[in-house]
């Protein structure tokens, strides 16, 4: 009846507001951006979700480290209290408190079609490390192979 109606249209309402965070979503606000579009209730959504992020370390996604690839976010509030991501292991999946190490890494994305690139910082276990060092020799390899190859098929190094 009615109760089923009023569920279904607070779930439409909570599907678009997630849609329209995801769309007006950035890694790294710009403010002259926010500014110049602050009439657009997306943008403005967006900009109260990144204020409330923690963004000294973030939070690291292992699971496709044997592909090279690993994913990255913001600390949430929560995460924050619980010392996720700076005395506990900041990978998505990992507890571990021990023998942790903070590192720095470059990261590359693409946001609306442009590539950027952030310096983020992680704190990891041992564990977690290893597979992030692997997952980093695996890109720097793929790297300089597309490198030696355009070196090759030009006949003149080309930096990438």
């Amino acid at each position: 009846g009615e109760m089923t109606t009023k569920r279904k249209s607070k779930d439409n309402i909570l599907a678009s507001d997630l849609d329209a965070l995801k769309d007006a979503h950035r890694l790294v606000r710009d403010d002259t951006y926010d500014e110049e579009h602050c009439d657009d209730w997306k943008v403005r959504m967006a900009r109260r979700y990144y204020n409330k992020l923690y963004k000294e370390y973030a939070i690291i996604d292992l699971s496709r480290y044997k592909e090279g690839k690993y994913g990255l976010r913001w600390r949430t509030e929560a995460e924050v209290v619980s010392k996720k991501g700076q005395t506990v292991c900041g990978s998505k999946d990992c507890e571990s408190a021990r023998a942790l190490s903070t590192f720095e890494l470059p990261f590359k994305y693409v946001e609306d079609q442009v590539v950027k690139r952030e310096l983020v910082k992680v704190c990891v276990c041992l564990d977690c490390a290893s597979k992030l060092l692997q997952s980093d020799a695996r890109i720097n390899l793929a790297e300089s192979q597309k490198s030696k190859k355009r070196r090759l098929s030009t006949g003149q190094t080309i930096d990438t």
